[in-house]
């Protein structure tokens, strides 16, 4: 394995991981100095969000995103050059962040 290779799955391990550690991180007590979002809602407006919900929507969803890039970079490696592998690397990571941020819309009033 060459260096520029080392690096690159270096690079991939350590986003990997972060993806990975965030909803462990995060949690009720902290998220209103972590959470994007959540941080600048008044009291009032963090008595409407769902927190918990959303915390488990984020776990879940942080989790499964972590582990299915990471395996079509990996697949994507090994079928395809390097900058091949890395441009459907990047699509596989942009493609579900929208979902993520419409989903997580939901949880702005508490469900009742």
């Amino acid at each position: 394995m060459e260096t520029a290779d080392i690096i690159l799955f270096s690079s991939i391990a350590l986003t990997q991981l972060t993806f990975l550690g965030i909803p462990y991180l995060i949690n009720e007590s902290n998220a209103k100095y972590y959470l994007a979002g959540y941080n600048t809602l008044s009291e009032e407006d963090r008595d409407n969000y769902d927190l918990k919900g959303y915390l488990v929507f984020q776990k879940k969803f942080l989790t499964q995103y972590s582990w299915t890039t990471s395996f079509i970079f990996i697949i994507s490696y090994f079928t395809f050059v390097t900058s091949t592998a890395l441009i459907i690397y990047v699509i596989a990571l942009l493609i579900p962040l929208p979902y993520f941020m419409v989903q997580g819309n939901k949880f702005k009033h508490r469900k009742t």
